[in-house]
C-alpha cells in the first residue's frame, strides 16, 4: 500500500504542547491520545510525539512496525518526516517510540553540547506542516521530559485528585520554571486539570485538592476529566476515541476541555519558537 505522506507545506506557526506530570498513573497518555484526537478531528495537522519509553502511545494509535522511533530522529537529529506515521483519523500522525527510548535519550549528551535543543531543533527543522504538536512525556523529570519542556510553547499537566499527584505537579512546574527561565524563556504554563473527576460525588480529599490546586494556581485549574471506560477501550483497538465512540462521556470532557484550552492558547502570548517554520 502507498504510504501517505506527512504535512510539510509551511503553515502559520506551529504550536507545541507539553503534556506532563513527574508523578505516574495520572492520565498524561490518555490526555495526549485524546487532545491529538480531537484537535485533528477538527482539521487541524496534529503531530503526536511518544517521549515516553513505556510507548503507550505508540501502542494506541498503531499496530504497525515504525520506519523509525523517536529516539532514532533525536540522536540523527533529523528525519522527522520519514519517521512519522498515520492514524485512523486522517490529520493525526505520530512519531512513535518504545523501550530503546531511555538508551537513545542518554546518548544525547554524549553528541551534543545543546542536547537539551535537540527536539526543538527537529522540529523547527521538520514540523512545519502541522498545526500542533503534542508530547507525551514520561512519568519522571528525566531527560524526555526536559527535552519536551526546551521544545514546547505550552506545558498541561494532568492530575488525580491525589495529594501525591499534586506533588508532582509541584515538582513539574519547578523544573518548568527553572527551564523558562534558564533555556526557553518562551515558555508557558497552559494549566493543570484534574482526571478520574466526579463533581457530584467528590470526597472530602478530593475537594481539599481541588481547593489546594485552585489556591497555588489560580485561574490555571481548567475543566476536568471522568473516567470512562470507552478512553481505554479505544487505546485497545490502537484507534482515537474520536473514531471509537465520538458522544462517550470521556470524549466530551475532552472536547471540552479543549475547547477551554484553545481558547486559553488564543487568549495569552504566543511563543515565537516556530515562528519562522
Amino acid at each position: 500500500m502507498k504510504r501517505k505522506n506527512p504535512p510539510s507545506l509551511a503553515k502559520p506557526p506551529l504550536r507545541v504542547i507539553a503534556v506532563a506530570n513527574s508523578k505516574g498513573g495520572v492520565g498524561k497518555t490518555t490526555t495526549s491520545l485524546n487532545l491529538a484526537g480531537e484537535l485533528a478531528s477538527r482539521g487541524y495537522q496534529v503531530l503526536l510525539i511518544d517521549l515516553d519509553p513505556q510507548g503507550n502511545a505508540t501502542a494506541a494509535l498503531t499496530k504497525e512496525d515504525l520506519p523509525a522511533s523517536t529516539g532514532q530522529v533525536l540522536v540523527a537529529g533529523g528525519g522527522l518526516l520519514e519517521a512519522v506515521v498515520p492514524t485512523a483519523l486522517g490529520t493525526l500522525w505520530l512519531l512513535g517510540t518504545g523501550p530503546e527510548l531511555r538508551a537513545y535519550a542518554k546518548q544525547l549528551p554524549e553528541q551534543r553540547e545543546d542536547y537539551r535543543n535537540v527536539l526543538r531543533d527537529v522540529l523547527m527543522k521538520e514540523a512545519g506542516g502541522f498545526d500542533y504538536a503534542l508530547l507525551d512525556c514520561p512519568p519522571s523529570l528525566d531527560t524526555e521530559t526536559l527535552l519536551a519542556l526546551c521544545a514546547a510553547d505550552y506545558y498541561l499537566i494532568p492530575s488525580l485528585p491525589e495529594r501525591f499527584s499534586l506533588d508532582g505537579v509541584k515538582r513539574l512546574v519547578g523544573l518548568a520554571d527553572r527551564v523558562k527561565e534558564t533555556m526557553n524563556p518562551t515558555l508557558h504554563f497552559a494549566g493543570v486539570f484534574f482526571t478520574r473527576f466526579n463533581a457530584n460525588k467528590p470526597s472530602r480529599l478530593h475537594q481539599d485538592i481541588v481547593a489546594a490546586a485552585k489556591q497555588l494556581f489560580a485561574g490555571q485549574v481548567l475543566s476536568g476529566v471522568r473516567d470512562n471506560q470507552a478512553l481505554g477501550t479505544a487505546q485497545r483497538y490502537a484507534v482515537p476515541a474520536q473514531t471509537q465512540a465520538p458522544e462517550s462521556v470521556g470524549v466530551l470532557d475532552y472536547r471540552a476541555l479543549t475547547d477551554e484550552l484553545l481558547h486559553l492558547l488564543d487568549t495569552r502570548p504566543l511563543s515565537t519558537l516556530y515562528s519562522t517554520t
